[in-house]
């Protein structure tokens, strides 16, 4: 058993026939502690950090089956934080989804801190082949920051991206984060061996896309 890269910022363990990916996220100063330098609630927080981690286990052809919390903000904390990944739980239409974790309680930070990682079940590959046709799109907008809170209609919603994951058509599903999505266009290019071209969309190509408000998405032309 032996882990190897797949898809995007993901690891994948084999089992014959069986895969496991495992995936996470991380936020720092993020929350409700008064030294926070983002002030949001804590289900806001871990929605985001839980999001960011999903949609890096899809686009490995992974179905989340566990997600674990890693809790830095204190016990009082751990069912708000509970609640933010059960709403993108929700959101994308799972259920029996096992949520467990750990809290640091010897120690007391004066800054939240979180971190969310998802053991999920490969179900699907993505691939591409020299013959087949693609239309790109860009599902959202690169948001960061407090527009993150104040533009939420224009952030790639969960329940139209977990179509989009088990649309038989879809042959790249790809997350674009802080990196921007001229950096992730050119992992995506290497990752499927794709010749070098243009971005193919007109959205600021250098933003951040703080916690994966949108994702690259490539479909097969049907024949």
């Amino acid at each position: 058993m032996k882990p190897s890269d797949t898809g995007r910022n993901a690891l994948e363990w084999s089992f014959g026939e069986a895969a496991l990916v495992v995936t996470t996220d991380n936020s720092g100063a993020i929350g409700e502690k008064e030294a926070d330098e983002v002030q949001v609630p804590y289900p806001v927080a871990s929605y985001f950090s839980f999001r960011s981690a999903v949609l890096d286990s899809l686009s490995a052809g992974a179905v989340p089956a566990a997600v674990l919390i890693h809790n830095f903000c204190g016990h009082e904390a751990w069912k708000l934080l509970e609640e933010g990944v059960q709403q993108g739980i929700h959101e994308l239409g799972l259920k029996g989804i096992s949520v467990t974790g750990s809290t640091e309680s010897n120690m007391t930070m004066n800054q939240s801190a979180i971190a969310v990682t998802i053991i999920g079940h490969q179900k699907r590959l993505f691939s591409l082949s020299s013959e087949d046709e693609i239309v790109w799109s860009l599902i959202g907008e690169p948001l960061v920051g407090m527009e993150v809170l104040n533009r939420k209609q224009c952030i790639a919603p969960l329940n139209q991206l977990m179509d989009l994951f088990y649309d038989s058509e879809t042959a790249v599903f790809w997350p674009v984060g802080s990196g921007g999505i001229e950096y992730e266009w050119i992992r995506l290019c290497e990752q499927f061996k794709l010749p070098k071209i243009s971005v193919p969309f007109e959205q600021d190509l250098y933003k951040s896309a703080g916690p994966s408000t949108c994702v690259i998405v490539g479909k097969k032309v049907k024949n």
